[in-house]
């Protein structure tokens, strides 16, 4: 191929916003998963005693993601939006929403310095980060990072029942966290609404599949069955 054809192929991929984008993930393309990070975050996910004061909550599952209890992890799962664990290879920690385009983003959402200092190194290799979920699945750490989650937390039906689910509706965890003190809410950042509007965003996504796994991994536990014991199940999108 001519060279200049070559650049002008490129540059319009570049435009079009079709370089370096995942198209597989979620599904079987998440190559970007720092999967050592992903393991030991699940591992710790599933010991975390989901039924107590809030802020003992929210610090262990920070921690579990392989990230520090700091300043710039504040809002880490403390709000309606950031509340997937993404690790990522090291190579992705900085990319940019550029290419990705997460709808709802910033148009650059630049996480690569953060990622680096909050990241625990006894996770393993690359860096983690507590993502935005809006446009889920379709969201910052399947598209941005091209990663798949180790867990998210969901507010079951937008009521104070929280689960922790892996990128294929596997409930690992489950609970209800206590508020720490009276009148404090839960999550600390909006309390009640937030979790009506996490709760909203998974069950509006346009992908039916996870939608429909959302929802079957709430019913199980409002069902009084315990789902974190069931089998995982895969479903590669």
């Amino acid at each position: 191929m001519p060279f200049d054809l070559v650049r002008l192929v490129s540059a319009g991929l570049l435009l079009c916003g079709c370089h370096g984008v995942f198209p597989d993930c979620p599904g079987t393309g998440c190559h970007g998963t720092a999967w050592e990070r992903h393991r030991a975050a699940q591992a710790a996910a599933r010991q975390i005693d989901l039924d107590r004061p809030w802020s003992l909550v929210r610090d262990d599952l920070v921690q579990a993601c392989g990230l520090k209890v700091q300043r710039s992890t504040g809002h880490c799962f403390n709000d309606f939006n950031h509340v997937d664990c993404c690790t990522m290879v090291g190579q992705n920690t900085h990319r940019t929403n550029e290419e990705s385009r997460v709808v709802g983003m910033h148009r650059v959402n630049m996480l690569g310095p953060h990622i680096e200092d909050g990241s625990v190194a006894g996770h393993g290799a690359g860096g983690s980060w507590c993502t935005c979920h809006l446009s889920a699945p379709h969201d910052v750490c399947h598209k941005q990072f091209g990663a798949q989650p180790a867990f998210k937390l969901v507010w079951c039906d937008g009521t104070g029942v929280a689960a922790l689910v892996d990128d294929h509706g596997n409930v690992m965890n489950s609970g209800k966290p206590t508020p720490d003190r009276d009148g404090s809410e839960v999550p600390d950042y909006g309390g009640a609404r937030a979790r009506s509007d996490l709760w909203k965003v998974l069950a509006t996504s346009k992908n039916q599949t996870m939608q429909g796994q959302w929802r079957q991994s709430c019913d199980a536990l409002r069902g009084g069955s315990d789902d974190s014991k069931r089998p995982a199940q895969h479903d590669e999108l």
